[in-house]
């Protein structure tokens, strides 16, 4: 069950800020798509979530910042305008930012 989301944590600050900026539809659907994370396989996840591992991009760990890990994406709205990032560590989604798909494909 490594790779199954076992919990979601949108405590990140950076995350708040972001999620706060969008619009209150946009905001609606987020709410929906980060409901839906619960019990994904990473490794085989719902096509609805269009979620996959950035390619090449690694951030700092929530759990221990000297360690770098992949970084996810999945997208939060239905016409895929808008996508949100999150490390997966020990079962739990952290994550990281959200907003318009190319503003968070180049800073997760």
């Amino acid at each position: 069950m490594a790779n199954v989301i076992l919990r979601v944590d949108a405590g990140n600050t950076a995350f708040q800020r972001s999620f706060s900026k969008l619009k209150p539809d946009i905001r609606k659907q987020a709410n929906s798509a980060t409901g839906a994370l619960l019990l994904v396989d990473v490794e085989a996840p719902p096509a609805k979530l269009h979620l996959h591992p950035l390619t090449g991009k690694t951030v700092p760990s929530v759990v221990d910042p000297a360690k770098q890990v992949k970084v996810y994406t999945f997208h939060i709205t239905t016409n895929d305008s808008h996508k949100a990032s999150f490390t997966l560590e020990g079962g739990t989604a952290y994550l990281r930012a959200c907003g318009p798909h190319d503003e968070v494909d180049k800073n997760p």
